[in-house]
């Protein structure tokens, strides 16, 4: 087996000569073998090897068995090794996580912090086949079904084209123990429930169904790094200055688009709880009127905005009340409400009749109230349309209010006959 991973390290192009490698090592078959394979392979690639075990406390005298062990097998064969004990149940429910989700996140931030070149750690052909049925079942493109990279960042997977069967035989050749994780027995889990009832299923009716979903898993990822090369082409031929061209957008093959759409919104907000339905909604939006939008996940908003659609994030919520010279800052701005023009500022002078009003910074809100300087009182999403202000723009705008109406909002010129009150405006040069 020695020979087809060092095939998968040279074909991945995984390991360089003299790397610092954390192997991910929680005793069982699959890290055991990783770690074996990567002592013999030390000299080979001069190779600065240590290893990490995270106790996760879930499963009591048994993990603390697996971490026994762990550190024998580390200190026979001179491994230097870390042992961290962690609260998952804790961390997961502090953080509205499963276990599962929590226990990944803080191994993977454990093998980060180690600093090393590269992480080793020890997902098989099994796993592989695994993760693409489960994604097909809850629905994946390509990208999906390219399973688990051999290769993510400083991520290395070794021992990904090798088999679970392949792997016990070597630890068995080798007089290898390892531990056995009783929970992975069990079928409470989809991974589980795929491994243990789904798989031996593919298995009967092709003996080579995993390996199978491994060659597929290869071939999916170079027919979707083709067609993601051709998409990011195409997205950058529709770029403007302030979104994509609708007319270029429109003229795309459907699967081109969808893809320029996804990459507008990762460069807008990031991918994550971005749906395949979310790129359908924004789909739909070229043929819609100007002027229409859509709120979509991790404060994602559209806009169809004259022959342009317009990706952007929402800002954070403001609202800040003002009393007379004090400062108040948002984001690189300096602002101070005055009765008078404050030197070294943009001041913008206001007129308001109220008694002793009270003035706020803030967003626009539904229905908003806007005083013209000639003293007219017309809606502030009009006043927004006539000078031409971007849909787009329009919620990331400061607002000076009182408690009724609006008075002045960034890039509005608003000019009244006479100002009992001025807002002073600096660049923030801290």
């Amino acid at each position: 087996m020695i020979e087809k991973v060092i095939d998968t390290i040279e074909r991945f192009d995984m390991l360089h000569c003299g790397d610092s490698v954390v192997i991910g090592l929680s005793g069982g078959a699959d890290s055991i073998t990783l770690a074996h394979l990567l002592l013999r392979l030390k000299d080979k690639y001069s190779l600065k090897l240590s290893a990490v075990h995270i106790n996760h406390n879930i499963r009591g005298e048994s993990a603390l068995a697996d971490q026994r062990f762990v550190e024998r097998f580390c200190k026979e064969n001179g491994l230097p090794l870390k042992v961290l004990s962690l609260d998952i149940k804790g961390i997961a429910k502090q953080n509205s996580l499963t276990l599962e989700e929590a226990g990944r996140q803080q191994r993977y931030l454990a093998f980060e912090n180690e600093g090393a070149d590269k992480i080793a750690v020890a997902h098989n052909l099994n796993d592989n086949a695994e993760t693409m049925i489960m994604r097909l079942c809850r629905g994946t493109g390509l990208k999906g079904m390219g399973g688990i990279l051999p290769v993510r960042d400083n991520i290395i997977r070794p021992l990904i084209m090798c088999s679970r069967t392949e792997i016990e035989e070597y630890c068995k050749k080798n007089s290898l123990s390892f531990c056995t994780d009783e929970t992975n027995l069990e079928t409470d889990y989809t991974r589980n429930k795929i491994r243990h009832l789904i798989l031996p299923v593919l298995e009967e009716i092709n003996p080579g169904a995993v390996g199978s979903l491994g060659k597929n898993a290869y071939l999916f990822r170079q027919e979707n790094d083709f067609i993601e090369k051709l998409a990011k082409q195409a997205y950058e031929n529709c770029k403007t200055d302030e979104g994509l061209d609708v007319g270029k957008v429109c003229g795309l093959d459907d699967v081109i688009r969808s893809r320029v759409l996804r990459f507008a919104c990762e460069d807008a907000v990031g991918l994550k709880d971005i749906a395949l339905e979310h790129i359908e909604i924004i789909d739909a939006m070229l043929e819609k009127a100007s002027g229409k939008r859509v709120d979509l996940p991790k404060g994602l908003s559209v806009v169809k905005d004259g022959g342009k659609l317009v990706f952007t994030q929402k800002g954070e919520f403001i609202c800040h009340k003002l009393s007379l010279d004090k400062e108040v800052f948002i984001g690189q701005k300096k602002y101070v409400l005055s009765k008078e023009i404050k030197e070294g500022a943009e001041s913008f002078g206001v007129y308001c009749d109220e008694t002793d009003p009270e003035f706020y910074l803030r967003n626009r809100r539904n229905g908003d109230i806007y005083i013209r300087g000639d003293g007219r009182r017309i809606k502030l999403k009009k006043e927004f349309i006539d000078k031409k202000i971007p849909v787009s723009k329009r919620d990331s705008l400061v607002l000076l209010a009182s408690k009724e109406c609006v008075y002045w909002a960034e890039g509005l010129k608003n000019k009244f006959k006479e100002n009992n009150y001025f807002l002073n405006v600096w660049e923030d040069k801290k």
